[in-house]
């Protein structure tokens, strides 16, 4: 028989017998069922005094947008949910609880009042996020703190009421392992010595505790078994206690010994104050670490910020397999798959170019490290590992460990990047085994001669599901990544002094790229093909993969231009991002996962290719897009895919996904910035492609090794300034921005403490055609023609940019260093972009092409048929055709393109553009 006692209600002032009436919930006694006492406390309840919730100065607040996700997550757990309340708290790799809820009690109402219901604003900042509940007698402040370390969650109530007031907190109990993990004969039982449900097993081994030191009441349930109905518990809120006092509800969960999780249950709330400066701390360590981007756009700035906190959240510590980098986060709902809260080695890679660019480096290394402890024997880098993995045969047993090819060669770019970012020639020596391994596998993949891997013997690339990826031989995502991989186990094993290696992976290469630029270069379409079919033809679907190995500035540049300009068309490109397939081709469904839906992570690689190309009014929009789902989403998240028709993600998409975040980094600090480190030779490139119309631009703590540069960026028409000085060790610094196209005379000044440092003539540095990738890839690092940082240089003006080489860099220090750039003539585009709202097609103009040859300039403008396009021009003054001019300011001129009336939905003119 249970044991049950009925605990009276005491919540301030009031009427005792109106109190005794309302009362619902029972508790069970502390000897409920055999085997589920906890230890005893070895103190009193602790309590929470209040300290101030500082503010933030990148908080996000708002209206609650009930269904919109809000987490709040640490390395060991975390609490996701909605911006009205609900949620589901993991301490992984256990699913703790799910539809965690708060409603309320006053007297003058017979039922709960939903907490959801009067859930009104929602405030997230990177150390806590806060939802205010109002009504008429009351104002309660939920404040959500993920600790940082501990695997468990705090909700700290900062309570305001004008009378009795009663906290109802409610959750369906789970503990269960992570995906696709069980565990058997869980339990929940109220624990009324410590005013909290203790959920464990059988055995002991899994326990949880959650419930708060206010609470007086609790619903009791069957023993030896998880219960169906909601596990409940009633705090009464003395008015008086709560003017001093957060109310604190406790989640906690761990495996081993219960009395740990005991003890570590009962720390998390007394030592609440000191967990929440932990992560006041951390954000701010975190800020001032790393690279930070202030522009003329606060939108930007603002999301960049952001997506430094987001990319951190990344690192998760799971007690059985370690610290690695999950992939995203999402509610489960009834199920055990957190978003995708698992650690996938393709994401962790893909991210690590943006964190490295960032100077995230210690999570970069240590997401790196992860990776190679599950490599397979024969190479190949893990794909996705569940957080139940160590609980489980998940690497024989499931099929899902080394599912997908693209993610071994992407760990060895991740690898090269990180090395290139910090120096750290320790760690490559660390990984150099596992580089080797990932370089072994990969031979044997290619077992057709071409110097490329094959989807058919290494597995899945760019497609999982679909009718687009029948018959794949090879596909050009995973080509090129395979080809990035090459490039750099080459130049990383050259500066291990391993020239065989070096020499073998070049060879493979240049096989490779050959290839790539032939086979799969379709000049009747004029653009790449997606991949190769195993009986020997092409799938010539126009998709957005091309931009991948474009990204990496592996095309060759018309093919490249022509492929780009295709991609920036609107049938793959919306207003949003880009489509993983173009919206005219007979596959396309706007929902599918791999045929038509918009993914931002596939977009960033579009942007960062535009940008590569030398296309930035066609990359900067996408760039525009990117950082406004910062906002218009989750607050301060990315979300996985959203639909090809219409700016909203899919319903199945998850809300917090970090390549999604990664790939709004990428081609701001590569293609906007320009940034390209090279630690090992204590050098970098600073190559800006700004929008014409920002002024100026600084960027802190670019890291290059032990250095750290800040830049200050100014542009005037005809004239760019840059001021550089960095800390740590003297960086050589190579200045290489990119001009209107058509400008010439270009004069280039230095003042400041300036020394300069000769190239190492075996690093490759020479001049490339106009239109050359702006390559920061290894072994074919060309530099854009037009700069000479030779003291004051003058060029002759040839029409277009000047030939020639950087052939030096500026010595920057402590002192700071100028570099002066002037030039005549020149135009180019401001990008065109749309002030997005949720829920709206795609309608925005967009430029396509733009180019300078035989004396004049070319615009290609697509869009819907007769709509209009306003195109703001800066440089020389120009007459149009094809075009009406709007006026004229100073530098600027602005025309407007009315586009032919077309049958089909899109419609293009070009317009040529010819000085005064």
């Amino acid at each position: 028989m249970e044991s049950v006692t009925i605990c009276p209600f005491v919540a301030g002032n009031g009427d005792a017998s109106m109190r005794l009436t309302r009362v619902l919930p029972v508790v069970i006694g502390a000897a409920l069922c055999l085997g589920a006492e906890a230890p005893a406390l070895a103190e009193p309840l602790p309590s929470v005094p209040k300290f101030p919730i500082v503010d933030s100065p990148i908080a996000l607040r708002g209206d609650v947008r009930h269904g919109q996700y809000l987490g709040a997550v640490g390395r060991a757990a975390a609490w996701l949910g909605t911006e009205s309340g609900e949620a589901e708290v993991w301490a992984h790799p256990l699913k703790l609880a799910q539809r965690v809820r708060v409603d309320f009690r006053v007297p003058a109402y017979v039922d709960p009042i939903s907490g959801a219901a009067v859930a009104r604003t929602v405030e997230t900042r990177p150390e806590i996020a806060t939802i205010t509940y109002t009504h008429a007698t009351f104002t309660v402040r939920q404040h959500i703190l993920a600790p940082l370390e501990e695997p468990g969650i705090l909700l700290l109530f900062d309570v305001d009421s004008t009378g009795p007031l009663e906290l109802v907190v409610s959750f369906q109990t789970v503990l269960q392992y992570a995906w696709p993990g069980a565990l058997g004969g869980q339990y929940a039982s109220w624990q009324d010595a410590r005013k909290a449900f203790l959920l464990s097993e059988s055995l002991r081994r899994h326990n949880a505790f959650i419930g708060s030191p206010w609470a007086t009441t609790a619903s009791s349930h069957p023993a030896h078994a998880m219960p169906d109905a909601p596990s409940t518990f009633v705090i009464p809120i003395d008015p008086l206690r709560a003017r001093r006092e957060f109310v604190p509800v406790a989640f906690l969960g761990t495996i081993g010994a219960r009395e740990d999780a005991a003890a570590r249950y009962d720390r998390l709330i007394a030592n609440a104050a000191a967990i929440y400066a932990q992560r006041r701390e951390h954000a701010a360590r975190l800020r001032a670490a790393t690279a930070q981007l202030t522009t003329p756009d606060a939108r930007l700035n603002l999301a960049l910020a952001w997506a430094t906190v987001n990319l951190d959240e990344q690192l998760v510590c799971n007690p059985d397999l370690g610290c690695g980098l999950v992939a995203g986060w999402g509610p489960s709902g009834r199920g055990t798959r957190a978003g995708f809260g698992w650690f996938f080695g393709g994401d962790a890679a893909i991210n690590s170019l943006a964190m490295s660019s960032l100077g995230l480096a210690d999570q970069v290394a240590t997401g790196l490290r992860f990776l190679a402890a599950f490599q397979r024997a024969d190479g190949k880098i893990a794909h996705e590992i569940s957080q139940a993995a160590g609980r489980i045969p998940w690497f024989t047993d499931y099929p899902y460990a080394y599912y997908h090819a693209d993610t071994t060669p992407f760990w060895v770019l991740a690898v090269w990047r990180h090395w290139r970012a910090t120096g750290d020639a320790a760690l490559l020596g660390e990984l150099w085994p596992n580089v080797l391994k990932a370089f072994a596998w990969g031979k044997t993949a290619e077992t057709d001669g071409d110097g490329l891997i094959e989807n058919t013997v290494a597995g899945l690339g760019a497609i999982e599901v679909g009718e687009i990826g029948a018959d794949i031989h090879q596909d050009i995502y995973l080509a090129a990544v395979w080809l990035a991989s090459l490039e750099a186990t080459s130049e990383m094993a050259a500066a291990r002094g391993e020239a065989t290696v070096a020499r073998e992976a070049a060879d493979l290469a240049r096989r490779g790229r050959e290839t790539l630029n032939t086979r799969y270069w379709l000049p009747a379409e004029r653009h790449h093909a997606f991949g190769l079919l195993r009986g020997g033809g092409t799938n010539p679907a126009l998709t957005v993969w091309p931009a991948t190995a474009a990204s990496l500035g592996l095309l060759d540049a018309e093919p490249a231009r022509q492929t780009l300009a295709q991609i920036a068309a609107p049938a793959m490109t919306t207003d949003w991002g880009v489509r993983m397939l173009a919206a005219d081709h007979r596959l396309y469904a706007p929902t599918h996962y791999n045929m038509g839906a918009v993914w931002p992570f596939v977009s960033g690689f579009a942007a960062w290719a535009h940008y590569r190309y030398e296309r930035p009014w066609a990359g900067f929009p996408i760039v525009d897009a990117l950082a406004r789902m910062t906002f218009d989403w989750a607050r301060g998240r990315h979300p996985e895919l959203l639909s090809g028709a219409f700016y909203r993600p899919l319903d199945t998409a998850v809300p917090h996904q970090f390549f999604a975040t990664s790939m709004l980094v990428t081609p701001v600090m590569s293609g906007v910035v320009g940034w390209t480190p090279d630690a090992p030779r204590g050098r970098a490139r600073l190559a800006p492609a700004l929008p014409p119309s920002w002024d100026r631009v600084t960027v802190q703590r670019l890291r290059c090794g032990d250095a750290r540069l800040d830049a200050t960026i100014e542009q005037v028409p005809g004239a760019l300034t840059v001021r550089l000085v960095a800390s740590g060790p003297p960086l050589a610094v190579q200045v290489d921005p990119l001009l209107p196209p058509g400008s010439c005379d270009v004069r280039v000044s230095t003042g400041g403490g300036v020394s300069r440092t000769s190239v190492d003539a075996g690093v490759g540095i020479g001049s490339g055609p106009a239109g050359s990738p702006r390559s920061e890839g290894p072994g074919h690092d060309r530099v854009r023609p037009g700069i000479s940082t030779r003291g004051t240089a003058r060029q002759r003006c040839t029409g277009g940019p000047s030939p020639g080489a950087v052939r030096e860099w500026i010595t920057v220090g402590a002192q700071p260093v100028t570099v002066r750039i002037t030039w005549r003539g020149g135009l180019v585009p401001a990008p065109v972009l749309t002030d997005l709202q949720p829920g709206q097609p795609s309608t925005g103009a967009r430029i396509t092409d733009f180019r300078w040859r035989d004396g004049a300039w070319w615009l290609t403008v697509a869009g819907a048929p007769g709509s209009a396009a306003e195109i703001d021009l800066h440089g020389v003054p120009v007459t149009t055709s094809g075009a009406d001019l709007v006026e004229r300011r100073g530098t600027v001129t602005r025309i407007r393109v009315t586009l032919p009336d077309a049958d089909g939905p899109w419609s293009a003119r070009e317009v040529t553009l010819t000085e005064r």
